[in-house]
């Protein structure tokens, strides 16, 4: 085990190093949700309705719409060049056939935009605003509309399907279809058209009076405590994840348990307060305690509204009656949907974000945003099996007493659908699942949920439905992907609806635990998932740019050679190695830089700044090995325990 001086130091490198990659590499603009009122002028006289939700109109599901973007060259090459700035510029859009001049049109998204900008790639996801230019202008009483690019989603249905879920159940969540959108009658992208959550959205879900809106966001890069990623103490995640490998994790476990690499690794390097506004938690009487919630509110907000705000999460965390400011009904149908499609990039999760939160006369409820990572594809197994297909690399060895990733994801209990925390630290969803009467009106709306949506077919039958309706699209080359990676996608999905919905039956009928604690007790009677890759579903190689899987495989053999396995076992050795042996680290410099990819992007666009980081490697290595000569020298007793560590020894 390394001494806490030599720890410290390396978590201080860990830090050094990642800042100057930060320079080499841009980082997403994960915290960047800030109300767009001042980039409009004032609207004096908005014209939004509901009319656009005529069922014959743009957000009808049964066909391929077509959204027409006329914009000048200058304008689209400046708004390209310039994504990650996110700028407004001046357009018009053929609907379906209908011209709206003088709208506005802008990129969208977080990790996706950096890394498709990265790319050189225009694919952006784009957000066409009627009313910016002039706030009588909407589309059939919209104001705003959203065109995903369907990123990160082989299927390309992760969003439609559960939007439409949410529909179903009747939870106040966007209405969307598919488009297919052009740029001056030019073919450009199949895309999913979503209602913006904005003015024309709350008038109809919420009525004329519809309340205050906010964009909770607690994933800033800018505050992670990188330095804990090299930390090697007791609870760690570098030493929970050497116990996942070999198994000792589990010693004290039954097989129910589960194996969450990617929580452990994330979690440490989130220091606790960084969620907590975020999650509604109570962090004092002052508004100004709450900066992340007005920095993310959807429409300007007065003194009144933000007490107001403060005072209702003052009584849901220390109230006698927590449920007293909560939409009930409004919450258990979203938190039934959203615990159905296993989303854990969202408020059930270490992230804290992809949600609205609606508040009106004090009243919270949630609105639902952003699912292209949910049906169980955000995990660590799903990630390492993208972004490495091919390589030869094994993202999941042998466990022990690991649950398989696919069962437990199929299986996730509906009463504790949490990801990597404890209910205790999302106060909102705890309220209501832990008090007896609301939880048995959460059985009975999800008993209504699978009768009237999976288990009478309809879902299965949609599915089938929008798999051949958007195939054309896929072979044309529409998509980010492949047809053959589109159709496992479609395929898995269908099998996660119908074996998700056999295991949450399961759940509520008694025969499969129905929380954490109980399928670790007992999960003899868990759905088999009956061949379900939930990787199919995924696609996280799109946020690494460059790092295609010949030059990843050159990487990673560089990096483990014959001292390590071949898989994540050896991955979490080597770094354990190389964060003791930074000589070592140096070493494998000359072979990387043999890797045809990597000598390309060097002598092309980053040899200057990469030269940084390597001479930063060399000297600190030099210098550590000095310090250790020194210490061995003072304590010879000391360096003589690291020595004799196995792991450690060189």
């Amino acid at each position: 085990m390394m001494t806490t001086q030599r720890t410290k130091e390396m978590s201080a490198l860990a830090g050094v190093m990642l800042a100057l990659s930060a320079m080499l590499i841009p980082v997403s603009r994960l915290n960047a949700h800030k109300t767009r009122a001042a980039e409009a002028p004032e609207a004096a006289v908005s014209t939004v309705s509901t009319d656009y939700t005529d069922e014959n109109g743009l957000f009808n599901a049964d066909r391929v719409h077509t959204v027409n973007i006329l914009i000048s060259q200058k304008d689209w090459q400046y708004m390209t060049t310039h994504a990650t700035e996110e700028p407004y510029v001046s357009c018009d859009a053929v609907i379906d056939g209908e011209l709206i001049e003088h709208i506005a049109i802008r990129p969208k998204g977080n990790s996706s935009l950096s890394s498709i900008s990265r790319q050189g790639s225009t694919h952006f996801s784009y957000k066409l605003e009627f009313d910016h230019n002039d706030p009588t202008i909407t589309y059939h009483g919209l104001d705003k509309l959203c065109l995903n690019n369907l990123g990160q989603d082989p299927g390309c249905m992760k969003d439609f399907m559960a939007y439409h879920l949410m529909n179903d159940m009747g939870v106040a969540a966007p209405l969307s279809s598919y488009t297919l959108m052009q740029v001056n009658g030019e073919d450009f992208g199949l895309c999913l058209a979503v209602e913006a959550v904005e003015d024309s959205f709350c008038l109809r879900n919420y009525g004329e009076e519809y309340g205050m809106l906010y964009k909770p966001d607690s994933f800033s890069v800018d505050t992670l405590d990188t330095s804990a990623m090299l930390d090697y103490s007791e609870g760690s995640s570098l030493r929970i994840n050497e116990q996942i490998m070999d198994g000792s994790y589990f010693a004290d476990t039954v097989p129910g348990d589960r194996a969450d690499i990617l929580g452990t690794m994330l979690g440490s390097v989130f220091p606790p307060e960084q969620t907590a506004v975020a999650s509604l938690r109570y962090v004092g009487g002052m508004t100004e305690d709450y900066a992340d919630l007005w920095d993310s509110a959807v429409f300007k907000t007065g003194k009144a509204d933000r007490v107001r705000l403060v005072n209702s999460i003052e009584t849901l965390n220390r109230g006698s009656d927590p449920l007293s400011v909560l939409d009930a009904d409004a919450l258990l149908r979203y938190f039934a949907v959203h615990s159905f499609v296993n989303n854990y990039d969202g408020y059930t999760s270490l992230f804290v974000h992809n949600f609205y939160l609606h508040e009106q006369d004090g009243m919270l409820s949630m609105v639902t945003w952003d699912y292209n990572l949910a049906f169980g594809s955000f995990t660590y197994e799903a990630a390492a099996s993208t972004v490495l297909a091919g390589s030869g690399f094994d993202p999941i060895p042998d466990t022990g007493a690991a649950m398989d990733i696919d069962t437990g994801m199929i299986n996730y209990p509906i009463d504790t659908p949490v990801y990597s925390i404890d209910m205790a630290d999302r106060p909102l969803l705890n309220a209501l699942l832990t008090d007896p009467d609301m939880l048995a009106q959460y059985h009975a709306l999800y008993d209504t949920f699978l009768t009237d949506c999976f288990e009478n077919g309809k879902y299965a039958a949609l599915c089938a439905e929008v798999t051949g309706m958007i195939r054309p699209y896929v072979e044309a080359g529409l998509t980010f992907y492949e047809p053959e990676q589109f159709e496992r996608g479609a395929a898995a999905m269908a099998q996660y609806l119908d074996r998700r919905a056999a295991a949450v039956r399961g759940q509520l009928d008694g025969t499969i635990p129905a929380t954490l604690e109980g399928q670790r007790k007992n999960a003899s009677g868990l759905v088999d998932p009956q061949g379900l890759v939930l990787s199919d579903m995924a696609d996280f190689a799109a946020l690494m740019p460059g790092l295609d899987t010949e030059m990843l495989t050159g990487v990673i053999t560089v990096l483990l050679q014959e001292d390590f396995s071949y898989d994540t076992r050896g991955a979490v050795e080597a770094i354990h190695y190389y964060a003791a042996h930074p000589l070592k680290l140096a070493g494998r410099i000359p072979p990387l830089m043999r890797i045809p990819q990597i000598r390309q992007i060097v002598l092309t666009k980053g040899a200057p700044l990469l030269a940084a980081p390597i001479l930063l490697i060399v000297l600190t290595a030099v210098i550590l090995a000095l310090h250790r000569r020194r210490r061995k020298a003072a304590a010879p007793d000391m360096e003589a325990a690291v020595v004799r560590d196995p792991f450690f020894a060189a």
